[in-house]
């Protein structure tokens, strides 16, 4: 996860002492880091042994109702595979025990991204960066010739320091109720310079082997003088790939060739399972709860300039239906609806457009949800279309 640079950033002042203050509570030892989930820790254990029967693994994960639920919705989801199953039998089988493993530390952490906070759609971000990167580096492995299984654990945490880092300040702030909301640079910048250090930090209470300790501590260097090597480029170059994921509404083998490391074949492995990541992030997300807490994050102005205007309804699909919204404008790669229900900021969420001809559904995020007098406008960009998808949005944009 790489925040957008947009030139000097005010409030220099502030964003040093927070700096300060993150890389204090590293020295003394005093963070607050999630314990690596317990279920996962038996899985493992349970699948390093080569005689294990699926009794065994379906016992543990119905040991943990969170964890059920959501190797059920993964194994429903396209990346998985086509075709609905409805038991937890049949999803294990699916999606086979050792991805199971992998799930079940997913679903450990997710707990990370499921509760109200001042910061959370910072968290949500981050998070989503993580899952995505965690099953393009899966989808890659094997054609690198490297385990599966360790390239996404290395995708999942190498920027795990991020959401660390937000939830770090966001427990600052529990101290100071009154610090001003500000913009997402501005929480971002605070975490840049510290976030390799709070991974490793993770790592260390973890214990984690020195494959992903590499992977967290040199995927930004130039040169990886390390024996896993092949690791820590994978989670560079996918870096590279999500970050043409976080500005672009599709990501073609074409767009790709601007990244030397991916072969052709990778190229159009990428593309092809782009689509199916929200979905995948969607299974793991779920709305913030908790008790409802003042937002920090500085709301843009009710009015986006740059919009034009646009009439249709629409419904969000997933991860569960709202609506309808009446749309009121477009604009490059974004849009704007209008409603009386709040969507959470930095939520993917699949959403049907009512336009004439055949109705344009699409996988989007939330950018922005700025209520006032029990209305809120919602500011949404499309996210991982399908050519389609893609060919539809397109249209829609000549026609505004």
């Amino acid at each position: 996860m790489e925040p957008a640079r947009q030139g000097a950033p005010e409030h220099r002042d502030e964003i040093e002492e927070l700096e300060k203050q993150i890389l204090a509570r590293i020295e003394r030892g005093s963070l607050r880091v999630p314990p690596y989930p317990t279920v996962a820790i038996a899985l493992r254990k349970l699948v390093s042994h080569d005689n294990y029967g699926l009794d065994e693994v379906l016992q543990l994960v119905a040991t943990d109702a969170s964890l059920v639920a959501d190797v059920l919705r993964c194994a429903n989801a396209a990346f998985f595979g086509r075709g609905t199953v409805s038991s937890l039998q049949q999803a294990v089988g699916r999606v086979g025990a050792s991805q199971v493993t992998r799930l079940a530390l997913v679903s450990g952490l997710s707990g990370l991204v499921r509760t109200a906070g001042p910061l959370a759609p910072l968290r949500r971000q981050a998070w989503e960066m993580s899952l995505s990167s965690a099953a393009l580096c899966q989808t890659l492995a094997p054609m690198r010739k490297l385990s599966g299984e360790s390239a996404f654990v290395a995708g999942l945490l190498h920027d795990f320091g991020w959401l660390i880092g937000i939830a770090t300040i966001e427990e600052m702030l529990s101290t100071t109720p009154a610090a001003p909301a500000r913009n997402e640079q501005f929480w971002l910048d605070a975490i840049e310079k510290s976030h390799t250090r709070l991974g490793l930090a993770l790592a260390s209470r973890w214990k984690l082997p020195d494959l992903l300790r590499d992977a967290i501590g040199l995927h930004h260097e130039t040169q990886y003088e390390t024996q896993f090597a092949p690791f820590v480029e994978l989670v560079a170059t996918v870096d590279r790939v999500i970050s043409l994921l976080d500005v672009h509404p599709q990501v073609s083998p074409q767009m790709l060739e601007s990244i030397p490391e991916l072969t052709k074949p990778e190229r159009e492995a990428v593309a092809h399972v782009i689509p199916q990541l929200p979905e995948l992030v969607s299974a793991f997300d779920c709305e913030p709860q908790g008790t409802s807490l003042t937002s920090k994050l500085a709301s843009p102005p009710l009015l986006p300039e740059g919009f034009t205007p646009f009439d249709c309804l629409l419904h969000q699909l997933s991860p569960r239906r709202r609506g309808p919204f009446t749309m009121v404008g477009l604009a490059a790669n974004s849009f704007l609806f209008k409603g009386r229900e709040a969507l959470p900021e930095k939520q993917l969420v699949e959403v049907e457009l009512r336009v004439p001809g055949t109705p344009l559904r699409m996988w989007t995020k939330v950018e922005h949800c700025v209520g006032e007098a029990g209305v809120y406008r919602i500011e949404c960009r499309p996210f991982a279309l399908s050519g389609d998808a893609l060919k539809q949005w397109r249209e829609l944009e000549r026609r505004a």
